[in-house]
């Protein structure tokens, strides 16, 4: 330093000092992208033990209605009259398929984060797969007091339409059954599938209370719901939607949502017709191997 003149010491200070505000500046950037993920972190961790008290109750309450129910008609003294056995097996009934429906979810979800759904293509039965799965939902509609209105062209009872029929069942499913849990008393839900450009268009359309449309990416997310903690007051634990989503991707589709707060929401499915050559031929009626999942999270 002793032989350097004063011009080139302050030129070795200004460089020093200007490394240093470097260091300094990627220390805030590191410090400010270290505080972002721990805030993820913690938002992850809170939506976890969200998640996982919402599927206890979702497995508990289902569960444990259907071994009392059962236990009464096991320990019972006397043959119950048909009627009062009518209502307990109605009973059993709705508990087990909202059991079979949470549980098919969650699998479905561990498949899909897994890496390990594929598509299966085969002629589908498109008008059977939507009457199937109205079918299976017409007592939840009835429990609301909710109409379900199904438009389905002739063409999809004549032809089929080449597609994974398991999938198509599993995306029906939790859009009708949202829509039926987040529509009010007395309201009706119309769920309407046409052929459009060499796709199938599923489009279900309720009249609940909407959504923000700021909400509209984050609704697919796995675990948000619309509701929770407190103020919860729709089923579900938040997997529907993400289900729907990631299920309608590996079809090669896309999904949209129209709505507003307060004006009920529209959403639109569709996926393309496989190649002729993926389905060799094979013929799927009605795709009814699963009852699928819904939560409502707008489930």
């Amino acid at each position: 330093m002793e032989h350097l003149s004063d011009k080139e010491l302050l030129d070795v200070i200004r460089q020093r000092l200007e490394a240093k505000d470097r260091a300094y500046g990627d220390l805030r950037e590191l410090t400010a992208r270290l505080e972002d993920l721990n805030t993820k972190l913690v938002e992850s961790e809170r939506v976890k033990s969200s998640f996982l008290s919402n599927i206890r109750n979702e497995i508990n309450n289902p569960l444990t209605a259907v071994l009392t129910m059962a236990e009464i008609l096991a320990s019972g003294d006397e043959v119950p009259d048909y009627g009062t056995l009518k209502t307990i097996a109605a009973l059993i009934h709705k508990e087990a398929f909202s059991l079979n429906f949470q549980l098919r979810n969650i699998f479905a979800a561990a498949e899909l984060e897994a890496g390990e759904a594929t598509p299966s293509f085969s002629g589908a039965d498109i008008d059977s797969i939507i009457k199937d799965v109205a079918s299976s939902f017409r007592h939840r509609a009835q429990e609301r007091n909710v109409a379900v209105d199904l438009d389905i062209p002739e063409r999809f009872s004549l032809n089929p339409f080449r597609t994974d029929a398991e999938k198509v069942h599993r995306v029906v499913s939790n859009l009708l059954s949202n829509a039926i849990e987040f529509s009010p008393e007395g309201a009706s839900v119309s769920l309407k599938a046409i052929e459009e450009d060499g796709c199938l268009c599923i489009s279900v359309r309720d009249s609940g209370p909407g959504i923000d449309p700021e909400r509209h990416e984050t609704i697919f997310e796995r675990f948000r719901q619309l509701d929770s903690g407190a103020a919860k007051k729709h089923l579900g634990h938040g997997l529907g939607l993400s289900i729907v989503k990631a299920t309608v991707d590996l079809l090669g589709g896309r999904i949209s949502v129209d709505s507003q707060c307060g004006k009920g929401a529209l959403f639109t499915v569709l996926i393309p017709e496989a190649d002729a050559a993926a389905s060799a031929g094979a013929l799927c009626t009605d795709g009814a191997e699963f009852f699928m999942p819904a939560e409502a999270e707008r489930f």
